[in-house]
């Protein structure tokens, strides 16, 4: 401890000079820091540590140099520290960062040369394989709503460290662990035994819009590169007889256990909120529920995290003072009480720091010491980073230590204020009545409770706005007021969960208390959600605004006088004065863009195209997906956000097939959305999704409008919006297929145009191009760049330099794609993009630009290739062949 106070002196020293140099710069004052700072050694090491885990993160590096880095710099140090403190402190500074970026390149970017993973790629590979078991099957959640995957057939997940691979009809060695995704029922496999499975291996998607959630950085943090889909519990076999239980084995059992008391003891509509709440099981929550918390701001209830480990010490504590057990037994309960619920719920980072938290404050007890709460918190993030530094990566663990740090500082700085209170104040207050008094300390608990409260929310709104999109004021008073509720549905339910296997009333009794805290709990969340203003959905601040923010917190510490730290006015004007930037540069006048965009949204088999007026004004046509909508729903709200979109003026339907349509109760619900137009064979559909959206759509209060061929939509001042499919009926309309009716519009702006085209097909788009639909400069092709959608005659008829197959994949891509590309001559080779990553397409009066979302950023489309014209017999194929996948 001596090394490291005498470090921080060296450190300290030179951050002093830097704070009182800029103090003397802008004046002095009561506002300026003048106190040396506090000592603090270990937040100094991890800030240290997290700089160089952060530079292997963004820059690749040898392990072996930064080892060698590392170990050189140790030896400096032993020679420096007899000379003085700087140098010394400096070059251990070094060692620990090298040693930081020496451990994360080993855990990031090193795997075994025979993992399983790279022999696969992105498209799905027949794979048979052995290996052992690591977690058992968890049914994975499905949601109820028709438009967002209710019919999907159920399924689970699990995972699996292969140790073998068939390679033809032989065995040969491999490794990696993989996520086993089963179709059906979950398969009754337990964890630590040997099976062989088959199934179609891939590895991880990679986002294809900007703001998507990346999968495959996700399996690269959990070191599992590959997933294996398996089409039944059938194509499992067990290698090995069931042998002695493993600890994984006994856990599982454990949790099914304790799942299915609370299923007993507490109602079918909240069981799944109690294991979650208690267990960690999230499986069984229905989504829409999930959504509930998250907008509501306490989504952290759902899962196990420092909040659950706090109550389960409180509680401790309070049952051994009721008991008078000794102090030694005391702690030694709460630790080790603590430490195996966190290996029963699986040890989250926030279970982890949580946990470690509160083992140190034991230690300290039982040493008679109080660790200072920042100093705790960095053994804590120097333990999590050396576990495993990628950790650092995951959005829960930032919040998860950003909200502790606010959490323990803001706490501090309330009991700094209490001990200056004036004497006469408390002299004053010894003189009032016990009742008087008690009533006073528990609205001074409150009211400290509301403003610890509002420190973590503010210190967090704008991380959670930039990731999950959503601002909600409402959490700031809904978590204070939830927070005694949660606490009795942690004790009753922990309550029925000790006493199920041994007394059965009281097992009764304690899911009682927790079924009715839970309950109180859930009504509060709905009808909170239900609130005006409660919640907003938000495309997140721009990365300065959020940058500028953590960095002036910081600034703010290390240079304001910590009298005036404690005073939330001094929180409160910096937050306004920032805030105040922000809407400021937001509001300045930016010049209309002479420009005519389309994005074409990575929807899989489906469409969603985001059309962008040279005033700014959004169009959206279609969103949805084969598939789950949910799916479809989230990539084009992602894909919106990163454009920094909030509201559609325009939402455009082209037909009633349901790829293109399931995925709008997800955009109804995030955007402010001016009119939604339809063609009229939409209203006459009577397929039950068509209802089921109308009802959302009515529900929403969104104006409804049908158009026709001939007719306008109204979208942006420099731009015009044709229809030039489907004609009016005279009368009622004779039943065509849905595709045959999709909605083809023309997008045009300064002398550009831009033909969307929907799922047109068959008689109809026979009639369409005979119609003479005129050149443009952007197709996107019918019905996914279908053969059957006449490529050839389309393409001679539009001449179109860019077109849009949106569609990730299909067996006869390259056919189409030379179809499209030959048509309009050799001299006008057009070029032909599908959407496995989103497309952007800008027209300007001067020309035209093309981009294309890969590798996690926009890169542009090269010049079209030479093609060879399609032969007499491919043509034939391709106007009569089935549709693509």
């Amino acid at each position: 401890m001596q090394a490291l106070q005498g470090w921080w002196s060296g450190i300290g020293g030179w951050l002093w000079r830097a704070v009182d140099g800029a103090r003397s710069a802008f004046g002095g004052g009561g506002w300026w820091r003048r106190d040396p700072l506090p000592v603090r050694p270990l937040v100094v090491v991890a800030a240290i540590l997290l700089s160089g885990i952060g530079t292997a993160l963004l820059v690749p590096l040898s392990a072996v140099a930064c080892w060698i880095a590392a170990l050189t710099a140790l030896w400096a140090w032993s020679r420096a520290a007899r000379r003085g403190r700087g140098l010394a402190a400096a070059w251990l500074a070094v060692a620990i960062a090298a040693s930081g970026a020496g451990w994360t390149t080993a855990r990031w970017r090193l795997f075994p040369a025979d993992d399983l993973a790279w022999s696969l790629g992105d498209r799905p590979l027949p794979v048979v394989v052995e290996g052992t078991l690591v977690t058992a099957p968890r049914p994975l959640p499905r949601s109820t709503d028709p438009l967002r995957g209710a019919g999907r057939p159920p399924s689970s997940d699990c995972l699996l460290a292969v140790t073998a691979v068939r390679n033809g009809e032989t065995w040969r060695p491999s490794s990696g662990r993989v996520v086993l995704v089963v179709d059906g029922p979950p398969p009754r496999i337990a964890a630590g035994e040997r099976y062989r499975v088959w199934g179609r291996g891939v590895r991880p998607g990679r986002p294809g819009n900007p703001g998507e959630f990346d999968q495959r950085a996700r399996a690269r943090q959990e070191r599992s590169l590959a997933v294996i889909r398996v089409e039944g519990p059938e194509a499992i076999e067990r290698l090995s007889p069931p042998g002695w239980p493993t600890l994984a084995a006994v856990l599982e059992a454990i949790r099914d256990r304790g799942a299915s008391a609370l299923r007993q003891h507490v109602s079918a509509e909240r069981g799944a909120l109690a294991s979650a709440l208690l267990l960690g099981t999230r499986e069984a929550l229905q989504p829409e529920l999930t959504e509930s918390f998250m907008v509501t701001g306490t989504v952290h209830i759902l899962s196990i995290s420092g909040l659950h480990v706090a109550l389960l010490a409180a509680g401790l504590f309070a049952i051994a003072r009721l008991l008078r057990l000794p102090r030694g037994a005391t702690l030694g309960l709460v630790a080790v009480a603590t430490g195996l619920y966190m290996i029963l719920v699986g040890g989250e980072t926030p279970v982890l720091r949580s946990t470690l938290l509160v083992w140190l404050a034991c230690l300290g007890a039982a040493c008679g010491r109080r660790a200072a709460g920042l100093n705790a918190l960095a053994v804590v993030g120097i333990v999590v980073l050396a576990w495993h530094p990628p950790e650092i990566l995951r959005i829960g663990s930032q919040l998860s230590f950003l909200s502790t740090a606010v959490l323990i500082g803001a706490a501090t700085a309330i009991a700094a204020g209490r001990r200056g209170d004036d004497p006469i104040a408390r002299l004053i207050d010894r003189s009032r009545s016990p009742v008087h008094r008690a009533i006073r300390r528990r609205g001074r608990d409150a009211a400290d409770a509301l403003l610890i409260g509002a420190a973590v929310w503010l210190a967090t709104a704008p991380l959670v706005a930039t990731h999950f999109h959503v601002f909600s004021p409402a959490g700031l008073v809904l978590n204070p007021l939830i927070a005694p509720l949660v606490g009795l549905a942690m004790v009753g339910g922990f309550l029925c969960l000790l006493a199920a296997p041994v007394c059965w009333p009281v097992a009764a009794v304690g899911g009682a208390v927790c079924d009715g805290a839970l309950a109180g709990i859930e009504l509060a969340v709905d009808a909170t959600a239900q609130l005006p203003g409660a919640f907003h959905w938000v495309a997140g601040p721009p990365a300065w605004w959020t940058t500028g923010w953590y960095v002036g917190i910081v600034a703010i510490l290390l240079a304001v006088a910590a009298a005036r730290l404690v005073r939330p006015s001094t929180w409160a004007c910096a937050a306004g004065m920032w805030a105040a930037v922000g809407l400021l540069v937001g509001s300045l006048p930016v010049g209309p863009a002479a420009s005519l965009e389309v994005i074409a949204a990575s929807m899989g088999h489906g469409c969603g195209l985001v059309v962008r007026g040279p005033a700014g004004r959004c169009l959206v046509y279609d969103a949805g997906r084969l598939g789950a909508g949910v799916a479809a729903g989230r990539g084009l709200s992602a894909l919106l956000w990163s454009e920094g979109i909030g509201r559609i003026d325009t939402l455009v339907i082209s037909h009633a097939d349901t790829d293109h349509f399931n995925g709008v109760p997800d955009i109804l619900e995030r955007f402010e959305i001016g009119r939604i137009v339809v063609p009229e064979a939409f209203l006459a559909s009577p397929a039950p999704a068509v209802a089921e959206i109308l009802a959302r759509i009515a529900a929403a209060g969104i104006p409804l409008r049908t158009v026709a061929a001939g007719d306008e939509i109204p979208f942006d001042p420099l731009c015009r919006v044709r229809v030039l499919h489907p004609r009016a009926a005279d009368g009622p309309m004779p039943p065509s297929p849905d595709n045959e009716t999709s909605l083809v519009v023309a997008v045009e702006s300064a002398g550009r145009r831009a033909l969307l085209t929907g799922d047109l097909e068959g008689p109809a788009l026979d009639r369409f191009v005979a119609g003479d639909p005129g050149p443009c400069d952007l197709l996107v092709a019918p019905h996914h760049g279908s053969p059957s959608s006449l490529p050839p005659r389309l393409a001679r008829a539009t001449a179109p330099e860019w077109v849009i197959v949106s569609g990730a994949a299909g067996p006869r891509f390259e056919e189409v794609r030379r179809a499209y590309a030959t048509a309009a001559g050799a001299d006008r080779p057009a070029r032909v993009v599908r959407t496995d990553g989103a497309v952007r397409i800008r027209l300007t009066a001067a020309g035209s630009a093309g981009s294309q979302f890969h590798e996690g950023r926009w890169q542009s489309i090269a010049a079209a290739p030479a093609v060879t014209p399609p032969t007499a017999t491919t043509t034939s194929t391709a106007s009569s062949g089935p549709a693509a996948p």
